[in-house]
């Protein structure tokens, strides 16, 4: 796949990440600090011609059940949002990681620690660990633009909506990338009738919740916490994931101290 390099706000570089990686629905409520996504997102879709729907919705909900609709459907999806948006989309989201998907479908959800420009400091990742969906936790823009495939392709394999959480140094950061170029992607749909799955009853919802649980056990089995800076035989440890991490990071390299810490960074803080 061709690279591109470009200078872009991490808003800027998670929309294009989606873009690149074949997603043909994206839907949002605007709320800092998310609201840069989608509408980068419809400007690199006009700039590339793509035949992809991004759409404001009336509220975050309402965007959730937009964009999981195409993922049902076998479409590549997704939803932005901040925070306490994720509060008005909690009812289908819930109900989402108990149906699952078929389409990739990522839920980013942008903290916003601090608060910069929000009502709390609410951290999704305990929601996302509440509704049983891996999330992954960027330390930095270009890796938040990085895990947009390996959300889509977790959310494939495990046939699971996985949140993307990034934060507002992430969000608003501005950085070098090399990223996918956009290429107009076309994938097959079609909507495989299962009454007692896609609108399951309660009494079959005993089944998808068990099905859940046997989907979080197989992502955790995956999941890895990485030595990143130190040696294992170091005095202290210290785990990280996010920008506390890029903070650790630059404060143990400037201090000239990496004999004697190891640190080791979470990528997907839930499910470990």
């Amino acid at each position: 796949m061709a690279k591109v390099k470009k200078v872009l706000m991490g808003n800027e570089a998670i929309a294009w990440a989606l873009l690149a990686q074949g997603a043909t629905v994206l839907t949002s409520y605007p709320g800092t600090p998310a609201s840069e996504i989608l509408a980068s997102a419809r400007k690199f879709k006009a700039e590339k011609g793509l035949e992809v729907w991004a759409e404001w919705a009336v509220n975050e909900k309402v965007a959730f059940e937009i964009a999981l609709t195409n993922s049902w459907i076998g479409g590549r999806s997704a939803v932005m949002m901040k925070q306490v948006g994720l509060n008005v989309a909690l009812d289908p989201l819930m109900s989402a990681a108990y149906a699952g998907v078929k389409g990739g479908f990522v839920v980013v959800s942008a903290d916003d620690p601090g608060p910069y420009s929000s009502q709390t400091e609410q951290d999704s990742r305990f929601l996302a660990m509440f509704a049983k969906i891996p999330v992954l936790d960027p330390a930095t823009p270009q890796e938040a633009a990085e895990m947009v495939r390996r959300a889509f392709e977790l959310s494939e394999r495990h046939q699971i909506p996985v949140m993307l959480r990034p934060t507002s140094w992430i969000c608003h950061g501005r950085q070098g990338f090399e990223l996918e170029e956009i290429v107009q992607r076309r994938q097959p749909i079609s909507l495989q009738k299962d009454p007692a799955h896609w609108a399951a009853p309660p009494r079959q919802r005993f089944r998808l919740h068990r099905e859940l649980n046997r989907k979080v056990k197989e992502v955790a089995r995956a999941n890895t916490v990485k030595l990143l800076l130190g040696d294992e035989g170091a005095d202290l440890a210290v785990i990280a994931s996010g920008v506390p991490f890029a903070h650790l990071h630059d404060v143990i390299k400037g201090m000239g101290i990496e004999d004697r810490v190891a640190v080791y960074k979470v990528d997907m803080p839930f499910p470990l």
